[in-house]
């Protein structure tokens, strides 16, 4: 995909991040990402990244365009989409039925 796309999502990330909810939201997507609910005091390693999935790849054949997450290497996984509002809709219903992840 062209990097003008790249850098579009990219934003779509930042904005969605610093939405209404502002840092719990932040939170929310490092829940999500690592299993972790803070910054560790040492940091992470690996260190948290954020992988771009574009259709058509082994991992979108399922056409699912929800976010996945690696915490075994704190990885946040998305699908390249152009609409902030599916994007939206996609990160909001991944984050809240995740609430409770690895914990007893």
């Amino acid at each position: 995909m062209a990097n003008s796309t790249k850098m579009k999502t990219k934003l779509l990330v930042v904005f969605f991040s610093t939405d209404e909810e502002g840092s719990s939201k932040l939170q929310n997507i490092l829940v999500f990402a690592t299993g972790a609910n803070e910054i560790p005091p040492v940091g992470f390693s690996p260190a948290p990244s954020i992988e771009f999935t574009h259709q058509g790849s082994e991992e979108s054949s399922s056409k699912r365009m929800f976010p996945m997450a690696n915490t075994c290497i704190n990885c946040l996984k998305l699908m390249l989409i152009t609409s902030y509002e599916a994007f939206k809709e996609s990160m909001d219903f991944a984050l809240g039925n995740t609430q409770g992840f690895g914990r007893t």
